[in-house]
């Protein structure tokens, strides 16, 4: 990918004190972004709520897995992917949920981006779970 190319880094080759699937930081070489006309992609935060405002999920993976969903039909219609997310933020209520929120996480995406996942206790609709607040991605310009 000639966006994305090899700007994903670890700081360090040891990863013991790594836990979570993420980068430690991405380099956005706009040499090479000017030259494939790189464009920034930011979707909008996003819940486990449909269009209509109802919750999506009977259980907090379900929330998770809809997240993801929308986000992903977010990333689709702008022309691009979870292959060129280079940021993530996701507030969670209940991280005693973190295992299982890892696990949909790897469902979605292959390359882990920069990530920080932050505990809250609650969010605007007090039965959400989950909401992803940040999602930076690139895609090429038409």
């Amino acid at each position: 990918d000639l966006i994305i190319a090899d700007g994903r880094h670890q700081s360090t080759d040891q990863h013991s004190y790594r836990v979570g699937l993420y980068s430690d930081y991405f380099e956005e070489d706009m040499v090479r972004m000017l030259k494939v006309r790189a464009v920034k992609v930011l979707p909008r935060g996003t819940t486990s709520s449909g269009f209509d405002g109802v919750k999506v999920g009977d259980t907090d993976e379900g929330q998770y897995r809809a997240a993801f969903r929308h986000i992903e039909t977010s990333l689709t219609a702008a022309g691009t992917g979870f292959n060129r997310v280079v940021i993530l933020m996701v507030f969670l209520t209940d991280m005693d949920n973190w295992p299982m929120f890892n696990e949909v996480y790897r469902e979605f995406i292959a390359d882990p981006p920069c990530r920080a996942v932050i505990g809250t206790t609650q969010l605007a609709q007090k039965t959400l779970a989950v909401e992803i607040v940040e999602c930076v991605a690139y895609k090429v310009a038409p």
